[in-house]
């Protein structure tokens, strides 16, 4: 029997480094535990144009020459990702009454590709297509913290992992955070990691039926 209940849209956001990849494994599973269906997901997504995102953001994929992609292309890439990450996964699963919990959405756009273009209107025109999340939670770490956890986490450093990089992205994400384009819930996300599960816990409790 096809239900009828639409699913609820969560994202996870920050900095590299914040814990929103660990926060939204971890809010699936408690959402599985309520008797609710999951489907966990992320951004670059599993499609085509998210594969070769991947491969940009890590340099397997270089520009001509072998010069790092131009940053225009790389913010149209991840507005043609989106798109394609909500029509053909996110959407038809919200349809049939599967939560969906993104390892980013929008909010990383508008943060991350607003800087590397330097053109924060630009992207966010790109990306007005895409619905918004019905909650997205915004892990706060100072940019310091985030890049010691990626450091310490991982040898390889991707395109944006670089220190005044994500200074401006921090600042970046407050700018996007205040134009109040989706429902943002800010979670301290330098406390330890149950703590910040609690907390996550805590603002999506209030969505469910």
């Amino acid at each position: 029997m096809r239900r009828t209940r639409r699913g609820i849209f969560l994202a996870l956001e920050g900095l590299d480094g914040a814990g929103t990849t660990t926060q939204a494994q971890w809010l699936a599973g408690w959402l599985r535990e309520k008797g609710r269906e999951v489907h966990l997901t992320a951004e670059p997504s599993r499609g085509p144009v998210g594969v070769l995102l991947r491969q940009v953001l890590s340099r397997r994929v270089v520009g001509a020459g072998g010069s790092d992609f131009d940053e225009g292309a790389v913010a149209l890439l991840f507005a043609a990702d989106r798109l394609d990450h909500w029509q053909s996964e996110i959407r038809p699963r919200l349809e049939e009454g599967v939560d969906v919990v993104s390892d980013r959405y929008v909010l990383s756009s508008l943060a991350y590709q607003a800087v590397s273009t330097d053109d924060g209107a630009w992207v966010a025109a790109l990306n007005e297509k895409a619905p918004p999340a019905d909650l997205t939670l915004f892990l706060a770490v100072s940019s310091s913290v985030a890049l010691g956890r990626r450091y310490a986490a991982a040898t390889e450093r991707e395109i944006y992992e670089v220190p005044e990089f994500q200074r401006r992205v921090q600042r970046a994400y407050r700018r996007a955070i205040g134009l109040k384009r989706e429902r943002v819930v800010e979670i301290p996300g330098d406390r330890s990691v149950e703590q910040v599960s609690a907390l996550v816990a805590e603002a999506v409790e209030a969505l469910l039926p």
